[in-house]
């Protein structure tokens, strides 16, 4: 369960990397688990609350996915505007 609350808040942080350390974890302690064979009730239900984690944790991923495209694309769009900015403001320096 602390897995899906790790999920939960990385995600909801937006701290990325402890994210991607989650994940890695959860895949690792999957691989070892399913090595040990049946599953109980109890670890079936926890799978289920750490897969319903893992998928908002996911969705929080695609949304700041396109939000990140939508800023560079702004940033790409406004390029133009930033040099000439630049510009002007070097050449007030040089006349102070």
């Amino acid at each position: 369960m602390s897995i899906a609350r790790n999920l939960l808040s990385a995600s909801q942080r937006g701290d990325w990397t402890l994210l991607e350390s989650v994940d890695r974890q959860l895949a690792e302690l999957l691989t070892r688990r399913t090595e040990w064979g049946q599953w109980s009730q109890q670890e079936m239900t926890a799978l289920a609350t750490v897969q319903r984690a893992h998928e908002q944790a996911r969705e929080r991923c695609v949304t700041e996915t396109q939000a990140m495209r939508t800023r560079l694309g702004q940033m790409r769009d406004q390029k133009a505007g930033w040099l000439a900015y630049a510009v002007n403001g070097e050449v007030a320096e040089e006349r102070a």
